[in-house]
């Protein structure tokens, strides 16, 4: 919390009137006290007795003006004495993870602001995770000093929201561990020019009007509130989103090894904010197409990769279980979904649990690295489990992934499901030029699907978005393995237009 203090310093005019009427009372004493030699008492003289009384009325009545140096200090405390706002964080998960994207101030009921424009403010933004890595030997690549790039200012009624470029501010940070880890988050708002406070009818209360303000640095955020932490002692924690009583359908979202538990904190927010994963099957649009869906977003308690090793299988699908009998989920009604790291976890639980799903969508599945991560890479004899299962498949990635290659993942498991079938091929070219072409392979009854997207010349995959939030796409250009950013916006479709999402939806129905 960044608290603002300040002092009043009052100021009031010397009351000369007491000190003068002392000093003469002084003088006169020593003038009496000169006259009386060794009298012990003296008579008062007409001509004394009116020279003391001129002398009084004098002391009563002249003192230095004190109206001017009071008035000047009054004016001194009323320019110090400003008042206080709290300004409120709000968080929006980014297809790149979770940013401070705005910060709303609450000038009261009573109150509105005019004359506001995105260079009245400075907001300063620290994030760190100095505090939670002293003592280990872990560095953050993540935290970060910067003053944010405030895009636009909006006034409604009392409230002035400041809109901040999503490019950047982000709440997790990177260590040197492999996991994003929440920072702590220090907002501080300085006013930079006057603006016009008013009151609730308009009437101008003041025309050139600065003000002190307070961050608690607490993040709303719309979407992550919509799930529910979940702590297994002795299991995998996770987040759940109950869709309502009368939904009988369940998503298993595995998130990517970036967002696994780190020193055992038993964060369990780290796979709703690092991208959007978990959030995307419990927005809106999502929750439309399935008809209505729980989403539970495990999260693994190091790596994904330990699966097999820290018996991770078999907790996950108890834990399925028990939510399927207190949620009164349709066991035939569950679809599965991870991305890379997640899509080694989606496999390993189809190959250890098959009769759990109905339909799986996995990306860039981390087979070929994972006997290096301590896992185990699937075996052909493992992989054609997965067809013998029955579980329909839809498999993303880029065309060509540097951290897990195509051929060896999503492109080894599509060949494996398929063999021997008839496979049609179907390059689509993206509406928005800023997003990356794709080509999606399938059988004819629509139950394997594969999507390979484009990569550039840089070896990355093109997205389209806004993050300056001034209603111009933009491209915006990442590591060529984020092909899940695509899925978790609905994009790969098949050659008879059916997207990827609304496939899923179509085993649940």
């Amino acid at each position: 919390m960044i608290l603002y203090h300040y002092e009043i310093i009052e100021r009031g005019g010397i009351d000369m009137k007491k000190t003068l009427s002392m000093l003469l009372i002084c003088a006169m004493t020593t003038s009496v006290l000169a006259g009386c030699g060794n009298n012990s008492s003296q008579e008062t003289t007409p001509s004394e007795t009116k020279a003391e009384t001129e002398a009084t009325e004098t002391a009563e009545t002249t003192q230095v003006p004190e109206t001017t140096e009071a008035t000047t200090a009054e004016k001194e405390t009323e320019k110090k004495s400003t008042d206080t706002y709290s300004c409120q964080l709000y968080g929006t998960v980014t297809d790149a993870g979770q940013v401070i994207s705005e910060m709303i101030i609450d000038f009261g009921d009573s109150k509105k602001v005019t004359n506001v424009d995105k260079d009245t403010f400075t907001v300063h933004a620290v994030a760190s995770t100095k505090e939670f890595l002293e003592g280990t030997e872990l560095e953050s690549y993540g935290d970060y000093e910067i003053d944010r790039a405030i895009v636009k200012t909006e006034a409604k009624g009392q409230k002035l929201t400041i809109y901040f470029d999503q490019s950047e501010g982000a709440t997790l940070a990177y260590t040197s561990g492999g996991r994003n880890y929440p920072a702590t988050l220090t907002y501080t708002i300085t006013q930079n020019k006057p603006i016009t406070l008013t009151a609730a009818d308009g009437t101008v209360l003041e025309e050139s009007y600065t003000a002190e303000y307070t961050c608690d640095n607490t993040v709303i955020d719309e979407e992550t509130a919509k799930f529910e932490s979940v702590i297994v002692d002795g299991g995998i924690n996770y987040q759940f989103y109950n869709a309502g009583s009368d939904i009988d359908k369940l998503v298993v979202w595995f998130h990517g090894n970036g967002e696994g538990d780190l020193l055992e904190s038993d964060n369990n927010v780290a796979q709703i904010l690092g991208n959007r994963g978990a959030v995307a099957w419990a927005s809106e649009e999502f929750q439309t197409i399935l008809g209505g869906s729980h989403v539970m977003a495990f999260q693994a308690p190091d790596t994904w990769y330990y699966a097999q090793r820290d018996g991770l299988l078999d907790k996950a699908a108890e834990e399925i279980t028990e939510a399927v009998q207190n949620y009164n989920i349709d066991p035939k009604k569950i679809l599965v979904a991870g991305c890379s790291a997640g899509g080694y976890m989606t496999s390993r639980m189809i190959i250890a649990h098959p009769e759990l799903f109905t339909a799986a969508i996995i990306n860039c599945p981390a087979y070929d690295v994972a006997s290096d991560r301590g896992g185990e890479t699937p075996t052909d004899e493992e992989l054609t489990a997965i067809k013998d299962s029955g579980v329909s498949i839809w498999l993303v990635q880029g065309r060509t992934d540097s951290v897990v290659a195509t051929d060896e993942c999503s492109k080894r498991l599509f060949n494996i499901l398929t063999e021997g079938m008839d496979i049609s091929e179907t390059t689509i070219k993206q509406e928005l030029e800023q997003n990356s072409d794709f080509t999606t392979y399938e059988t004819s009854d629509g139950k394997y699907k594969l999507s390979l997207y484009d990569t550039t010349e840089e070896d990355k995959l093109r997205f389209a978005e806004d993050y300056d939030l001034d209603g111009v796409i933009s491209e915006v250009q990442y590591s060529n393995h984020w092909s899940w950013i695509y899925t978790l916006n609905n994009n790969p479709q098949a050659a008879d237009g059916t997207h990827i999402i609304n496939w899923a939806a179509g085993f649940v129905k």
